[in-house]
């Protein structure tokens, strides 16, 4: 183990705890006393999201599961993200999610505001559900705008500047530090566009993941207290920014990202050995590295948390977890499922970290002490572990994220890329448009 990595292992107790010490913390409303739960058995459904290689590691933890809880049934479901969630929303509004959903927590307001998630403050509070090895600011970013806890993170994505080490190494350039910032990116990233003669990232106005490392690193938030946590000069300042990259052939161009919407990772230039860096998500690293390992052999890439400012790194814990159904009739065994997926160690390894960075700090560790976790899914995990260690501060999110950061901005951003609209008069039919849609 190389010497970043075993401060990583070592760190991630402590480091974790920077986070406001382990499990169970935040202002919750006061938890309501459990009637007696029954025995844990019968059947339960478990519905989530994801790829193949997704599906046979969540089918490996209910095999494991089943096979300590013979008298158990879990039956699992499974489709890709978009579908999910447009079936999701038509079951909470029939009354009828599976026992135990998986849960995102950037879009868990739809859900929660809405009663059709139960609150779990007194499975954990009675010990039904150990969050003991969850750090306390992760585990609060699972929680509702009424304080109560609706969703057990397991999972830690968060973005990342991803870079193909190999192409900053050849065009003489430093890799970046963390701690850098918006200014030095910029300039970082035009020494190497113009030393390749093509763009060096990818379109950045139209992303809800930079806008939000842009607030962030401000410290600020898309959300506060349910309305935008933001104001218009930051969202012009955040154009113009991304304006000046693209006019100077820094970015790629408006046309080119059109044309990549819904791309694959794996198709994306950057997996494909075509531009030196990209905003993504650290949980992709291992795919593009398993890509361009097959179109550019002896290519390196590795990420680094977004742009610092005052405000600290501009990341925010995207946490998917587990929830149950408001609905659920077997809240004893759907339970006993979270606690099993959360906290135990052969689940974890078999998992592999899949859907973010594993919450569980001993689980944690020993993913990042396995020899068979690549080196390319150690890179993410030690950057949760900086992330915790910086004590960034959980989020929560309101209502319409989809409708707000995923729909509106990227329209009114193609307005003003595609030269329809000025930045001012974009950004304030956005706004407009954001705070009427919140109310």
């Amino acid at each position: 183990m190389n010497t970043k990595r075993a401060f990583a292992v070592a760190a991630v107790a402590a480091a974790t705890i920077g986070l406001a010490g382990c499990g169970g913390g935040g202002e919750a409303a006061e938890p309501t006393t459990t009637a007696d739960l029954g025995e844990v058995g019968g059947e339960i459904q478990y519905a989530w999201w994801g790829g193949t290689a997704r599906n046979e590691r969540t089918q490996a933890v209910i095999d494991l599961y089943m096979a300590q809880n013979e008298d158990v049934t879990v039956k699992g479901t499974t489709t890709d993200y978009n579908a999910y969630w447009e079936g999701a929303s038509v079951q909470a509004a029939g009354g009828n999610m599976p026992c135990v959903p998986q849960m995102q927590n950037r879009v868990m307001a739809d859900y929660s505001d809405r009663g059709a998630l139960r609150p779990l403050d007194d499975l954990v509070e009675q010990g039904v559900i150990d969050v003991s090895e969850i750090p306390e600011g992760v585990l609060d970013s699972g929680r509702g705008a009424d304080g109560k806890l609706y969703m057990i993170p397991y999972g830690a994505a968060f973005g990342s500047l991803m870079v193909n080490q190999t192409q900053v190494e050849q065009a003489g350039e430093d890799l970046p530090e963390n701690g850098y910032d918006w200014e030095w990116l910029a300039e970082w990233l035009t020494d190497l566009s113009e030393t390749a003669g093509q763009p060096s990232i990818d379109l950045i106005g139209a992303n809800d993941d930079q806008l939000e490392g842009w607030v962030r690193s401000r410290g600020g938030n898309l959300y506060e207290d349910g309305a935008l946590g933001f104001d218009r000069d930051d969202l012009v300042e955040f154009w113009n920014y991304s304006e000046e990259l693209r006019e100077a052939g820094v970015t790629i161009s408006a046309e080119r990202a059109s044309e990549l919407m819904g791309v694959p990772l794996e198709q994306m230039p950057f997996s494909q050995g075509q531009q030196a860096a990209f905003f993504w998500p650290a949980n992709g690293l291992s795919s593009a590295q398993a890509t361009i390992d097959g179109v550019a052999p002896g290519s390196t890439l590795t990420a680094y948390v977004m742009p610092s400012g005052e405000g600290g790194p501009g990341n925010a814990l995207w946490l998917s977890g587990l929830s149950i159904a408001e609905d659920c009739d077997n809240v004893a065994t759907a339970a006993d499922f979270i606690d099993f997926f959360i906290n135990d160690e052969e689940a974890a390894l078999a998992y592999e970290s899949d859907n973010g960075a594993n919450t569980n700090n001993a689980n944690l560790a020993a993913l990042l002490e396995s020899p068979d976790t690549p080196d390319s899914k150690k890179t993410e995990l030690e950057l949760y572990a900086y992330l915790a260690e910086s004590d960034i501060a959980p989020v929560v999110y309101g209502k319409a994220y989809q409708s707000i950061f995923l729909d509106a901005l990227n329209r009114y951003y193609q307005q003003v890329a595609f030269g329809e609209m000025t930045v001012e008069e974009a950004a304030d039919a956005f706004m407009a448009e954001a705070e009427g849609t919140l109310g």
